[in-house]
């Protein structure tokens, strides 16, 4: 038998290359097998995940069953221009084409997105202006059934700084604002919410930090839900049109007749939301006694490094739809009075009233009764001890627990927590006050959608802890891989 000659073995070079041929033409077959398995599944069963540590790109549960009830088509163009002087405008519309790409993946079929830069595509975008009557750059168009709404893309976004440089993103609020454009133009008629007047409260209309309601009214507006102001006293009846009243931060009280009326309407199922503020008394906390709700005269405080504070935070909630999202959400209340349940009378007609609290202070906090004492301290005869519930809400019910169209009713022992100040700085404040008006509404699949905020990491560095990093980088690095080579060559001599 002849032996193999020296010519006809493969030499170790040889060996070496099939094996790294070999080893590359499986890894380009794997590859070729997970690029092809993600294009099945992305076709036929589609499943996205949000890696970021604040789920910055997941939707709400809201926003997902809006988008699945979907009857007819919806078209979204994104009109901006993609050249812009605002540094800000980029980001802004990075976070909506991905935002917009999340829409697309749950609504299927139902939704149609179009982005267009009327710079470069000059007859699509004069097309755009003269059907939709844009009069303005950086636009998002949302159209189904012949109605149409506009957002421009200041809208969606935050913004703070801006004095001495660029401003930058302090939220995006782009998924909320794009519910609200998509309830506008899918749903006929929207809910109308009246904020009663001439008892010096809250002004829907004013920017004021402290007093005003301003942004909060752009909350609600972006529900889809129309916003006005009713001066009971003067039109001495209910508008017709109610779908619900807020009584916010009334500092006088109220007439005989408001009572009579107030008490009338909520008789014939209405809904109303009450804000009542400590040391006001408005004639509010005894009517609300019929309901079942006691208001309580006092100041939820707790001792604090020395000094007392004042603004309960919270995120301890009752069982209800209002405060179901709420869980693991902190909620801020300035100066805050206890708000609480009391054994429920029965009304007339065999209903009756069923109260849930909603929110309460941790253990540390107590109602305090004389509150404008210099110094103030806990007297078990006197004040409530914690924790204090300071929201309620009540609805009506048969007997039995059988479910009424009945009137529904929330009350919250501080108007301060929705002003332009607060609403700002706690979102948890914003779906608090959105979720008790939706819920109060009927509309408890809308609850609200909180503004995003990006999660950013700063790395705080001395300069000498940065010249070493520097040092790092540029010298050490290069050499470790120079060394690297050179241990590798010298052992391969060997």
């Amino acid at each position: 038998m002849a032996e193999p000659t020296q010519s006809s073995v493969p030499s170790l070079r040889q060996r070496r290359w099939k094996i790294s041929v070999n080893i590359l033409l499986q890894i380009v077959a794997l590859l070729a097998v997970v690029v092809m398995a993600n294009w099945l599944l992305s076709r036929h069963h589609p499943k996205r995940w949000d890696w970021t540590r604040s789920s910055y790109y997941k939707l709400s549960s809201k926003t997902e069953q809006v988008l699945k009830g979907l009857k007819d088509p919806l078209d979204i163009v994104v009109c901006i221009p993609t050249a812009s002087s605002r540094d800000f405008i980029e980001k802004a519309l990075q976070d909506t084409r991905s935002l917009l790409k999340e829409f697309e993946n749950v609504g299927k079929s139902k939704i149609r997105v179009e982005f267009v830069d009327p710079q470069l595509d000059r007859n699509r975008g004069r097309q755009l202006a003269e059907k939709y009557k844009i009069d303005s750059p950086d636009q998002i168009i949302f159209a189904s059934g012949g109605r149409s709404k506009l957002v421009k893309l200041d809208d969606t976004v935050d913004l703070e700084g801006g004095y001495m440089g660029s401003p930058r993103i302090r939220a995006f609020k782009g998924e909320g604002v794009f519910l609200s454009a998509i309830q506008s133009v899918t749903q006929e008629k929207p809910p109308k919410v009246y904020f009663l007047t001439g008892h010096g409260e809250r002004d829907i209309e004013s920017t004021d930090e402290r007093n005003g309601y301003s942004v909060l009214a752009g909350y609600i507006k972006r529900d889809n839900i129309e916003v006005e102001k009713w001066n009971w006293a003067q039109k001495r009846t209910w508008p017709a049109d109610a779908s619900a009243i807020v009584i916010a931060g009334p500092q006088k009280r109220l007439t005989e007749g408001e009572f009579t009326a107030l008490g009338e309407y909520l008789k014939n199922s209405g809904r109303v939301m009450m804000l009542l503020d400590y040391k006001v008394q408005t004639g509010l906390e005894v009517f609300l006694d019929r309901f079942g709700i006691q208001v309580d005269d006092n100041l939820a405080v707790m001792p604090l490094l020395g000094m007392i504070n004042v603004t309960a935070m919270s995120e301890d909630y009752g069982r209800h739809p209002i405060s179901e999202k709420l869980r693991g959400i902190n909620t801020s209340f300035p100066y805050a009075r206890s708000v609480r349940a009391k054994a429920d009378p029965a009304m007339g007609g065999g209903e009756r009233p069923d109260v849930t609290e909603l929110v309460k202070t941790p253990d540390a906090f107590w109602g305090e009764t004389d509150y404008k004492a210099q110094q103030i301290k806990f007297d078990p005869k006197a004040d409530l001890r914690g924790p204090l519930s300071l929201a309620v809400a009540a609805e009506t019910h048969k007997p039995g627990g059988v479910e009424l169209n009945g009137m529904r009713l929330v009350v919250v022992g501080c108007s301060t927590f929705a002003d332009n100040h607060n609403i700002r700085a706690h979102e948890g404040n914003v779906d608090l006050f959105m979720n008790s008006l939706n819920w109060l509404l009927k509309r408890e699949q809308q609850i609200a959608v909180s503004p995003k905020t990006p999660q950013e990491f700063r790395l705080d560095m001395t300069p000498r802890q940065a010249r070493a990093v520097y040092a790092l980088v540029i010298g050490g690095m290069p050499l470790a891989v120079a060394l690297l080579g050179l241990s590798v060559w010298v052992r391969r001599r060997k």
